[in-house]
């Protein structure tokens, strides 16, 4: 949509012109709406855990009870990390969350390699904890190599 047209539809939906509300994931982008109170997200299984979790956010924000519905389709066999996902989103709905989230993110994707080109860790390997500590330790390491290097 251009710009001025957004703004038009956002401004009537804001004053209660507009009842119901379509919109891509731009909608996650912090906007807050008082009078929103359900969301329904369709095909949910193909979202990642913190753009669930920033969707459901916009709705319920102030003192209105909220709903938010996140759909898949019938007779559909979810992947292991899909279902993961929803349950997590399932799981964790009391205000503060965000936390749980978003370790349950980085259980589900990986920590990450955060010296190399991977995009993924061994963090389910050797748990979260073990994975800081080794993490830690070769960062020592690597300081400790640096240092007799420069002297």
């Amino acid at each position: 949509m251009h710009p001025k047209e957004l703004e038009a539809v956002m401004s009537d939906f804001i004053k209660g012109s507009i009842d119901c509300l379509i919109s891509t994931m731009i909608i996650e982008s912090g906007i807050d709406i008082p009078n929103a109170n359900t969301l329904i997200v369709d095909n949910a299984h193909m979202f990642g855990l913190s753009d669930l979790h920033q969707l459901r956010g916009r709705v319920g924000r102030f003192n209105r009870s909220a709903y938010a519905y996140f759909m898949i389709p019938k007779n559909i066999t979810l992947e292991t990390d899909a279902k993961k996902r929803l349950n997590a989103i399932s799981e964790y709905t009391q205000l503060g969350a965000g936390f749980n989230i978003a370790m349950e993110d980085l259980e589900i994707r990986g920590a990450g390699n955060l010296l190399g080109i991977q995009q993924h860790g061994f963090i389910v390997a050797v748990g979260f904890d073990l994975y800081c500590r080794l993490l830690r330790e070769a960062v020592s390491n690597f300081k400790k190599v640096g240092a007799y290097e420069n002297a």
